[in-house]
């Protein structure tokens, strides 16, 4: 009787210790990092957003609009448009008039307005065609008549002309006659164009 009584109770601590085992390993395990329910943390170095504020959009830069016309540059100055000139002593008028063939005054003016209007109205001459060195074919001799004038006019000059001839002062206290036009209509030039002068100026 005593080794049945001893067996039952190995046999009691044998089913207790069993069923502790059981319970151990029934039971969930804890909790070894962070709570579930707690909010996630923002990264390292990262600001959290404010509620309620918009981020700022950066000021655009300014660029030229490829559509918009470019400047218009100044214009450039080549060779300018003679001003015109105009004569700006009264008319003589005289009431009688002495002319001689004294040394020209004006011969150097002359020629200067002569040599102008080849340079300036080419299209006024056939360079061809020649008397002399420089006295070219006239084309149009009454445009060249005329602008002779205005040449000496833009010099502070006074002229007037008619036919082959013009007549040229500084002062109303003479004026001199040049013939700048030959009968082939080719031009005259000095010493040869020169006619004389007329005291007081007889215009």
């Amino acid at each position: 009787m005593r080794r049945a009584g001893g067996g039952l109770a190995v046999a009691v601590v044998v089913m207790v210790s069993f069923v502790g085992c059981q319970l151990k390993k029934d039971e969930p395990p804890a909790p070894t990092g962070p709570s579930e329910t707690s909010t996630s943390s923002t990264s390292p170095g990262l600001s959290s957003p404010v509620l309620g504020s918009a981020p700022t959009a950066p000021s655009p830069t300014p660029s030229s609009d490829p559509d918009a016309p470019e400047p218009t540059p100044s214009p450039t100055s080549g060779n300018p448009a003679p001003t015109a000139g105009s004569c700006s002593l009264p008319p003589s008028n005289p009431a009688s008039v002495t002319c001689t063939d004294e040394s020209p005054r004006l011969v150097a003016e002359v020629e200067a307005a002569l040599d102008a209007v080849t340079e300036r109205y080419p299209e006024l001459f056939d360079f061809n065609d020649t008397k002399c060195e420089t006295c070219y074919f006239i084309k149009d001799t009454g445009r060249y008549l005329d602008e002779v004038i205005k040449q000496l006019n833009r010099q502070g000059l006074c002229a007037r002309g008619g036919l082959e001839e013009i007549g040229v002062k500084s002062t109303n206290d003479f004026s001199e006659q040049y013939d700048i036009i030959l009968a082939s209509d080719h031009m005259r030039r000095a010493p040869g164009s020169y006619r004389g002068v007329c005291r007081p100026a007889i215009f």
